[in-house]
């Protein structure tokens, strides 16, 4: 019997991996009819920003691609990767993602993975409507602050999470496309990821609009 600790199980639910993943080891299963690379970089950036605190090796990831060309989804497509992931529940499941609207069936998969032990993380705005599936309850609900330094999300006073809204990523590759989360320089002393020379990005949720100034610290 091996003492080898097991792999962490986290679902995540984006728009892909970078072209070199199938070499690291760390990816357990991926639903991408289309291919798993990421086209849009926002699944690059949220795995990067995981391997800034810790080695992907430890986790045993599970990745439902659910955005292809746009970030943009419906009720039931996005209720269609959270049944994907309950026939195998991982431990936590990332969803970075919200819609603005309650649904039957977006719930019941929320409580189908949240009855089989599956912690969900899930993106909500600071300000304005709620955003599902983190408005509901037990759904660990993050919110991107501006004056939050990169580290672990904090509780504030109001009793909501808050996580820095910048991100780490790879060197943008020659070519490609600015995506909406890319404009604003990166803040002075933001650190790099622990393996890898990596420059910080903000997330989609601090810049709003394509070449529209992030916010600062």
């Amino acid at each position: 019997m091996s003492l080898r600790p097991r792999p962490l199980s986290l679902g995540l639910i984006d728009s892909g991996t970078g072209p070199d993943t199938a070499a690291t080891g760390w990816l357990a299963r991926c639903h991408a009819p289309g291919g798993c690379e990421d086209r849009l970089g926002h699944g690059r950036a949220i795995l990067a920003t995981l391997g800034h605190y810790l080695p992907l090796q430890r986790l045993e990831i599970a990745l439902y691609k659910l955005f292809e060309e746009r970030l943009t989804c419906d009720a039931d497509s996005l209720a269609t990767a959270l049944e994907w992931q309950a026939e195998r529940p991982p431990a936590w499941l990332l969803c970075s993602l919200g819609l603005p609207r309650a649904d039957a069936r977006l719930r019941a998969a929320v409580e189908r993975l949240q009855a089989a032990g599956t912690r969900i993380v899930a993106a909500s705005p600071r300000f304005g409507a709620p955003a599902y599936p983190a408005a509901w309850p037990s759904v660990v609900a993050v919110s991107g602050a501006a004056g939050q330094l990169p580290g672990p999300p904090r509780q504030g006073p109001d009793g909501r999470w808050y996580a820095c809204v910048w991100a780490a990523e790879e060197t943008r590759p020659e070519g490609t496309a600015w995506q909406p989360w890319m404009s604003g320089p990166p803040p002075l002393g933001t650190p790099r990821p622990w393996a890898e020379p990596a420059s910080p990005r903000p997330m989609p949720w601090a810049t709003g609009w394509r070449n529209r100034p992030a916010n600062r610290w």
